[in-house]
C-alpha cells in the first residue's frame, strides 16, 4: 500500500526542483484506537489524504515557527503540518497550507526529508508518509486564517530545542502517545538536518 501512497515521478520532480530529501522509513506499533484513527483519516470521505507536508519555516530571527491547538495538552507545541488530499499534489498542498496556516510569503529552499512511516496493530500495516519541506519567511503576517484548524498560538524554537520539542512529544500521557511518538520523528529530523 506504501506503492499507492508515494508516487514516485512526483517525488522525482520535486527532488529536481527542492534537492534530494533525506529517506526515513519508521515502523510504529500502535494500539487499535490509533490505527482505526488513521485509517479513517486515509480513507474516508472528502478530506481523506495520501499523506501531509511538514513545514519547515525559519523565521528572520533563524527560529523556526512552531503552533498549538486548543484541543492539545497545555504547553504542547509542533512543526506545523497539512494533509495531502488525494486530489492533490504535494507542492500545491504547501503552498495552500502555508498560506491557510500562516500567511506568511515563503522561499521554498528544499525537500528535507521523506519519512515513509508502518503504523502496526494485530498483524495489519498502515502506511503514512510525511513530506518535510524548509522554507524562510520572507514577508507577510503571521495569523492563521483557517478557523477550523483550530489554531491557538504560536512560538519559535531554535534548530537545537527541536530535539527538546520531540522528547516532551514522546513523553505524553496514554492517550497522546502514539500520536507524540509520530510527531516527535519529525523534530528530530529537522533538527539533525537543518544548519545552525
Amino acid at each position: 500500500m506504501t506503492e499507492r501512497l508515494i508516487y514516485p515521478e512526483e517525488v522525482e520532480a520535486l527532488a529536481r526542483r527542492f534537492g534530494e530529501p533525506h529517506r526515513k522509513t519508521c515502523t510504529m506499533d500502535v494500539t487499535q484506537a490509533t490505527y482505526d484513527a488513521w485509517t479513517r483519516k486515509i480513507t474516508a470521505g472528502p478530506v481523506a489524504c495520501r499523506g501531509e507536508v511538514i513545514m519547515v519555516i525559519v523565521r528572520p530571527s533563524g527560529n523556526v515557527l512552531l503552533h498549538t491547538k486548543d484541543f492539545y495538552p497545555t504547553g504542547v507545541y509542533r512543526l506545523l503540518t497539512g494533509r495531502v488530499l488525494w486530489p492533490d499534489d504535494v507542492e500545491q498542498t504547501l503552498h495552500r497550507e502555508v498560506r491557510e496556516e500562516t500567511s506568511l510569503e515563503v522561499n521554498v529552499d528544499r525537500l528535507l526529508g521523506l519519512i515513509d512511516y508502518e503504523f502496526q496493530w494485530n498483524g495489519k500495516a498502515l502506511p503514512f508518509v510525511s513530506y518535510v519541506f524548509e522554507l524562510h519567511e520572507i514577508g507577510g503576517e503571521l495569523c492563521c486564517i483557517d478557523t477550523d484548524e483550530g489554531i491557538t498560538e504560536f512560538r519559535e524554537a531554535t534548530i537545537n530545542e527541536l530535539s527538546q520539542v520531540a522528547r516532551q512529544l514522546e513523553q505524553l500521557e496514554p492517550r497522546w502517545h502514539d500520536w507524540g511518538n509520530f510527531r516527535a520523528v519529525a523534530h528530530y529530523m529537522v533538527q539533525t538536518l537543518l544548519p545552525r
